[in-house]
């Protein structure tokens, strides 16, 4: 049964939150590493540099579940039942009970994600571009410069973060949401959900096996950690499609 292995946090909408023990994993790892970061932005002060590694993740978590909510919503307006959202290691799934019945609404629930994550990138730089400027708030966003302030250091992470999010779940590979745009298409213009699918899954591994090749290549020029985790990205997405 869906959920069964994850710890459940609440219910919205109806929908059950549930996060499987990967997630404290990951967040773990957010947390530390976000440390480091603000640590080097509000030098001297490590109480705080922590207080904002951990809203930063939270709120980067909150991001992924709101996209996440985005399909729900959308899957349930068109009458698919949603067995729950669970967060994990590569981000949150929503589950839908059964598939899609038309490639119109497997477009619209596919793109509901990214158009939220869209969404989220924009507030993020508004709230920013008021609060200092939006000057500041890019040159953030891209690591390039001191934060004048602790709110424009995480609105700055957030918007970065999910930007990124928005690109890697656009890419036209079957699970990822790009990869179901690209199989909504085919279906519409082939009149065949098997062959879309098929044509979808394939692309996803075109990517998967690109990003293992990233991965090699990033690990060969010394960024150890960042090619394990290009290539083990690239690992699950080849397995899924």
């Amino acid at each position: 049964m869906f959920g069964g292995g994850s710890i459940q946090l609440a219910r919205v909408f109806g929908i059950r939150v549930g996060v499987d023990a990967s997630w404290f994993f990951v967040l773990f790892l957010i947390i530390w590493s976000l440390s480091g970061y603000y640590g080097d932005l509000f030098p001297d002060e490590s109480s705080k540099a922590f207080l904002l590694a951990v809203i930063s993740a939270l709120a980067f978590f909150l991001s992924i579940l709101l996209h996440e909510l985005g399909h729900a919503v959308v899957a349930m307006r068109n009458g698919i039942p949603i067995a729950g959202i669970d967060l994990w290691m590569f981000g949150g799934v929503a589950k839908m009970e059964r598939d899609t019945d038309s490639p119109g609404v497997e477009f619209r629930v596919a793109v509901a994600g990214p158009l939220v994550t869209l969404a989220i990138v924009g507030v993020c730089l508004g709230i920013g571009s008021l609060a200092t400027s939006m000057e500041d708030v890019w040159r953030t966003s891209r690591f390039q410069d001191t934060a004048t302030d602790e709110v424009t250091a995480v609105l700055g992470y957030l918007a970065f973060i999910n930007a990124l999010v928005l690109v890697f779940n656009l890419i036209p590979g079957f699970p990822l949401d790009g990869g179901r745009i690209a199989r909504a298409i085919a279906w519409k213009r082939t009149g065949d959900r098997n062959r879309a699918t098929r044509f979808a899954a394939r692309l996803g591994r075109v990517f998967a096996y690109l990003m293992i090749g990233a991965g090699v290549l990033l690990f060969a020029r010394g960024d150890v950690v960042g090619g394990i985790w290009m290539a083990f990205i690239g690992i699950f997405l080849s397995q899924a499609a």
